[in-house]
């Protein structure tokens, strides 16, 4: 079984993300709200994949992607985020957040995401 951690301030957003995940896969998601929540959960869950809402209050989603690495977590990271510009891309591409899951969110673009995760 694979764990996924969604790190999203918004509890509509988390539940979301949980509605589009599909019903077949071997998953199991594991929920957080800000960087300490996502730090813990991280370290009691050890998740195989991160998705990261990118505005969130305290650090963003690519500030937190970074404090992962710095902690040597080996999880792959995508991003949540309705805002496509180039530095937010570039930002992301930097820290080595493997991709980015455009809001909203559907079934359809989680599925391809999972795709590219490898899950």
């Amino acid at each position: 079984m694979k764990t996924i951690l969604v790190v999203d301030d918004s509890a509509t957003s988390r539940l979301l993300f949980k509605a589009h995940m599909p019903k077949e896969g071997d998953y199991r998601i594991v929920e957080a709200a800000n960087l300490e929540q996502a730090m813990e959960r991280v370290g009691a869950e050890h998740p195989d994949l991160v998705f990261l809402d990118y505005n969130m209050p305290g650090k963003n989603g690519v500030e937190i992607a970074r404090t992962l690495a710095d902690a040597g977590v080996e999880a792959t990271c995508f991003l949540l985020t309705a805002n496509t510009q180039q530095s937010v891309l570039a930002a992301a591409q930097e820290a080595g957040i493997r991709g980015v899951l455009e809001k909203p969110i559907t079934r359809a673009k989680l599925e391809q995401a999972l795709t590219e995760a490898g899950l």
